[in-house]
């Protein structure tokens, strides 16, 4: 009965997921969960005591997946290893759904797992991105922390899903954005 039980568990939490992609928080209604899911409401409640703690539930994954892409700043490549963090990042993303609604659920407001997996992830690209400066593979002329999330943007974007606000780059920072966009146009 249990194995039952995770696998309804698990199918709820992929049509919350579909549903909090598509329609972002505040429009996820728990009946339309249920709707996709074929269920009544009552029984959703029976899994999930309210919306939010579907959304926990949801953060949480987003938060271990995203903790599992950290980049090794100490790798012998750091600008390989920064290529397969993007393409590993935007391949997760694409498949993903739950990662995907993790990440609306963050871009939509305060949301306490993401964010710290966010800010870790950014910090472990910050420290990869600042190791192939050291080693001269990549131009010292952009700070770390906004080459590493103009990357993890790009990667979000190239997959679809909204990136969140920790790694849009500041106003302030616009005309770097552009000579880091430029440069990438230009690399060989």
């Amino acid at each position: 009965m249990q194995d039952r039980a995770q696998r309804t568990r698990e199918r709820i939490l992929d049509a919350a997921a579909e549903e909090f992609a598509a329609h972002g928080p505040d429009s996820t209604t728990l009946q339309a969960v249920a709707d996709r899911v074929g269920m009544t409401k009552g029984a959703v409640y029976g899994h999930f005591t309210s919306k939010q703690a579907v959304a926990a539930a949801l953060e949480a994954h987003g938060a271990l997946t995203l903790s599992a892409l950290h980049p090794d700043p100490t790798a012998p490549d750091p600008v390989d290893t920064l290529r397969r963090l993007v393409a590993g990042l935007g391949a997760q993303l694409q498949s993903d759904i739950r990662l995907r609604a993790a990440l609306r659920l963050r871009a939509s407001g305060p949301a306490p797992h993401p964010a710290t997996a966010l800010s870790d992830l950014l910090r472990h690209t910050s420290r990869t991105v600042q190791a192939a400066q050291d080693n001269g593979t990549v131009a010292s002329t952009h700070p770390p922390h906004l080459i590493a999330g103009c990357l993890l943007t790009l990667a979000c974007a190239g997959a679809g899903a909204d990136a969140p606000e920790e790694l849009r780059p500041r106003p302030s920072d616009t005309g770097q954005v552009t000579d880091i966009a430029l440069t990438l146009l230009d690399a060989r």
